[in-house]
């Protein structure tokens, strides 16, 4: 279905999809089909998804939209 990095970036940041669904206000099992490519975030999830993401601590940098769902406009 839709591209999305946001899998490989969890896995190189070490991040569970539990701690980001945590951090996001959205269910794990949306995190890991968002991850696995089976379902598309809305933009509100892939806002809350990004904003989460960007605020872990130990990231290695800031991501954008097209750095983790790519096929989203």
């Amino acid at each position: 279905m839709a591209q999305s990095l946001l899998k490989d970036i969890l896995i190189k940041e070490g991040i569970k999809h539990g701690e980001l669904a945590n951090k996001s206000g959205l269910v794990p099992a949306t995190i890991t089909k968002f991850a696995n490519g089976k379902r598309i975030p809305s933009p509100t999830s892939a806002y809350k998804i990004l904003k989460a993401l960007n605020n872990f601590p130990d990231i290695s940098k800031q991501y954008g939209i097209k750095n983790v769902f790519p096929t989203i406009d």
